[in-house]
């Protein structure tokens, strides 16, 4: 599965989850903050739960989704009524113990002490609450007894440590380029060149804003995506449920920013490399004018629309061979649908060797 792959293979997020582990196995909690949805969280969780399994199978990760508490000023009693049993809670005294967490963190009798909670869920608005009451917990636990441990999984809220917690900040490990490394690695195996495996990442990365999830989707799609980006992203993204607005609008953009970056590169080599063959029989037709009325009068200052156009115009002194002024005249073509925020197609891509 591609989560597999994120979580397993991927050199940034391995190493996230290599800090967490080392942070729980020392008996340490943790918060991790993630600036949108978790890619792939069940199998995050269950690569977790493996590697401290693997480490120590004396100790068992409880995963508890707690999105369905109502009120953060419940959050105490919420803990107790999962952790400790009904002697132990009918023992419970606000006026004697303190508040919940405090009674959880000195208790002995309670399974918390055996168990590392991973919680999921916690609402944008209840983070501070729930970092407040995990930091109190381990603030009145005693240091050489055993202990819970608290991995706290946090989407869209502020990234907030306390002296208690051990903050991970997931943009601080993943960035875009891990987006295209996942990618990449997707489409190791297709038969085409370096080059169209680059721009079909570049694409569905694109197309995803880097998204992980969703450029994973357009990517496995191969180069049905190239062939036909707006149509296959509209298939895909219908049958995930992925709502975007003006998805049309964002895929050609998308695209277009994808083709600059592949297009233009290769337009300046093949326009160095015609200036360098034909440089003295340029010469010949120089200076000239530009669109912008400046003077021209070295070949090497030759844009591609300038170099076509002394090409064609003086056809009969035969400047380049025929092949060359026909690529020639597709290059410039293609530079001036791309200057014009319009994206060639994949046939076109072909017929310049762009891919």
């Amino acid at each position: 599965m591609i989560g597999e792959l994120w979580w397993n293979r991927l050199v940034n997020s391995v190493r996230f989850l290599d800090d967490i582990q080392i942070a729980v196995m020392n008996e340490k909690s943790v918060v991790l903050f993630f600036d949108d949805e978790i890619p792939w969280q069940d199998i995050m969780i269950e690569t977790i739960e493996q590697r401290l399994a693997d480490q120590n199978d004396d100790r068992k990760l409880r995963v508890l989704n707690v999105s369905g508490v109502p009120d953060s000023n419940e959050i105490g009693s919420y803990l107790l009524e999962e952790f400790c049993r009904k002697e132990e809670k009918n023992v419970y005294w606000p006026t004697t113990h303190g508040n919940e967490m405090r009674f959880l963190a000195q208790s002995r009798d309670t399974n918390l002490n055996k168990q590392d909670v991973c919680l999921t869920g916690i609402r944008p608005e209840h983070a501070a609450k729930w970092i407040a009451s995990i930091s109190e917990y381990m603030e009145n636990c005693d240091p050489t007894k055993e202990h819970g441990v608290f991995l706290l999984m946090i989407e869209g809220a502020p990234a907030v440590g306390t002296k208690q917690l051990t903050a991970f900040r997931y943009t601080d490990y993943v960035t875009d380029y891990d987006c295209m490394m996942l990618c990449l690695t997707m489409v190791s195996d297709l038969s085409c060149g370096r080059a169209e495996k680059m721009y079909l990442c570049e694409v569905a990365s694109n197309i995803a804003h880097n998204h992980i999830e969703h450029a994973a989707l357009l990517a496995a799609e191969n180069l049905d995506l190239l062939r036909d980006p707006v149509g296959v992203t509209e298939r895909v993204y219908q049958e995930n449920d992925i709502k975007v607005t003006n998805l049309q609008n964002v895929v050609r953009a998308a695209v277009w920013e994808a083709q600059i970056k592949l297009v233009f590169p290769k337009l300046e080599n093949f326009r160095v490399e015609i200036i360098r063959k034909y440089a003295s029989k340029l010469q010949q037709y120089l200076p000239i004018r530009s669109s912008n009325n400046d003077t021209v009068d070295q070949a090497a200052d030759l844009e591609i629309g300038q170099l076509f156009y002394i090409c064609k115009e003086n056809s009969g002194s035969r400047i380049t061979d025929y092949a060359e002024f026909e690529m020639l005249k597709k290059m410039r073509n293609a530079r001036n649908i791309l200057a014009h925020w319009d994206i060639l197609s994949y046939e076109q891509l072909k017929d310049i060797d762009m891919i």
